[in-house]
């Protein structure tokens, strides 16, 4: 119950809008309560409201309903249940202040109770010092609760972050200074298809391409060294459960300062899917362009040639139309006869060509490089026999490629049969065919020791159609054409290297 004079409300002007100061007072005693009543009527500049209780259900009752500031209560355990007060309040409200009010001959028993819980005592001969013990009991309740309610909100906020992370789709990593794993979140296992117990633990560095290991660890030393907050790895290539490596693009920030970090986060996209589109769109671009460089040239050839034979031919037509002599006529019409041949040649030619670039699905099959390689040199047996040719060849018998048959027998035997004809003539020739893989190409070497090409010279016109540059009056320059168009239609190239005199080596790209 409320006693009437129990109540009283001291409002200073100055400080209306301090908060209410709601005491509950539990005691029997009414000279200490007037005691109390007296000290707070004194204490100006904080608003109170005092309510006593004088039992154990009434300071339950109160307790809950009033949710007070502060409890004062008198010591004197043995006339009322204070003991259970100060155990009950501790239960329900624990950042409540509790204070007794002793007497010089109960501070042994008093201390007891601040050990129990009890935030401070006052012993009743120096009750005027209860203004100053109550303000101080206040200002640490104020300063515990503040400190709680900024862990509450650290905590909320973490468990926040945490939930935001756990159900991200993005992998979000915590390593030391030196890669290894204090914690991953479960996005790891969709993206690189590790359990959490397997990756944590484990080092970074385990993970990283080796070939992209050198660029990452600059960056990584330059995040640390010039104090940067966060770097941006916009491609790199980790290592899948499976054994296969993903793209991915990845933030490294540096959390060393950060409580409850102390170290670099990095959290990671899988961006294989678009680097797969990526590259094909480059490839395309890269195909149309090769594409457009193939047809400006072609039409030129075509233009080049054509008006040569059309040159030709009218002027032998304008010699038979002023010719008299039957001779003269009839070795006109012969000229006439050879340009019209060598005509459908050039026409046959430009057709296979043609056929070569517009061809988008040739037949591609399993092809076993050694046999292949013996097959053609069967074909070619008697110019090698004629010539004297030794043949050599390191060819491993387990090397298969996927390969277009036809293009594949046309430029090993064009090039081989190139090493025969133009040997050195003073000495039977040599022609070493091997292989080697050189990262995604099977690369076939086919070196002779013949007269040898100067580069410097011929280059540019070596793969060139109808250019010829050893002097020899057969040679047709078309087969050389021929194969670097085939090979460049089956996504490979052809590199040379020469020494004039000593040797030549064609290297022929097939992709693996």
């Amino acid at each position: 119950m409320y006693s009437q004079n129990s109540t009283s409300i001291l409002v200073n002007t100055e400080l209306a809008k301090t908060p209410l100061v709601k005491i509950l007072f539990f005691s029997k005693d009414h000279l200490i309560q007037q005691l109390v009543q007296n000290q707070l009527d004194n204490f100006e500049g904080i608003p109170f409201k005092l309510v006593s209780s004088t039992t154990m259900m009434e300071f339950k009752q109160l307790l809950k309903s009033l949710r007070p500031s502060v409890i004062i209560s008198d010591f004197y355990l043995e006339n009322f249940a204070g003991k259970e007060a100060l155990e009950y309040s501790k239960m329900i409200y624990p950042e409540i202040p509790y204070l007794f009010i002793a007497d010089a001959l109960c501070k042994k028993k008093a201390l007891q109770y601040l050990q129990a819980g009890a935030t401070d005592f006052i012993q009743k001969e120096n009750i005027e010092e209860l203004p100053a013990i109550l303000f101080k009991a206040l200002r640490q309740s104020e300063e515990k609760n503040a400190i709680k309610q900024l862990k509450q909100k650290k905590w909320e906020d973490t468990q926040r972050f945490k939930s935001l992370i756990e159900f991200s789709n993005d992998p979000v990593l915590l390593y030391d200074i030196d890669g290894k794993i204090g914690y991953v979140s479960p996005a790891i296992s969709r993206v690189l298809g590790y359990s959490i117990q397997e990756f944590v633990g484990t080092n970074v560095k385990k993970y990283i391409h080796p070939e992209d290991f050198n660029s990452r660890l600059l960056i990584f030393e330059s995040l640390v060294n010039n104090n940067q907050k966060f770097v941006i790895i916009e491609e790199q290539r980790l290592l899948h459960k499976e054994g296969h490596y993903i793209w991915a693009r990845a933030v490294i920030s540096d959390a060393r300062l950060k409580p409850g970090i102390e170290g670099f986060i990095t959290n990671f996209i899988d961006i294989s899917d678009r680097k797969i589109k990526t590259e094909a769109l480059k490839s395309s671009f890269e195909l149309v362009k090769e594409q457009n460089k193939r047809m400006l040239n072609f039409s030129y050839i075509v233009s080049h040639n054509l008006r040569s034979h059309s040159s030709n031919m009218e002027s032998i037509i304008g010699f038979l139309e002023t010719a008299t002599d039957e001779n003269e006529k009839r070795e006109m019409l012969l000229h006439l006869k050879n340009v019209s041949k060598s005509l459908n040649e050039t026409l046959y030619n430009l057709n296979e060509v043609v056929s070569i670039q517009s061809n988008t699905t040739l037949k591609v099959e399993k092809i076993y490089l050694l046999p292949f390689i013996n097959k053609i040199l069967l074909g070619l047996s008697n110019p090698v026999y004629l010539s004297k040719t030794k043949i050599e060849i390191n060819v491993p018998e387990n090397v298969a490629i996927l390969y277009n048959k036809e293009y594949l027998e046309s430029v090993l035997h064009n090039i081989i049969l190139n090493s025969i004809k133009y040997k050195h003539p003073n000495r039977n020739p040599v022609i070493t065919i091997s292989s080697i893989f050189i990262d995604a190409f099977l690369v076939v070497s086919i070196t002779d020791n013949g007269v040898g090409i100067d580069l410097k010279k011929n280059k540019n016109k070596l793969f060139g159609m109808y250019k010829t540059f050893h002097g020899n009056k057969d040679a047709l320059g078309i087969d050389l054409f021929m194969s670097k168009n085939q090979v460049e239609a089956m996504g490979g190239k052809i590199e040379v290297e020469s020494k004039i005199g000593e040797s030549t080596t064609f290297k022929i790209y097939i992709k693996k």
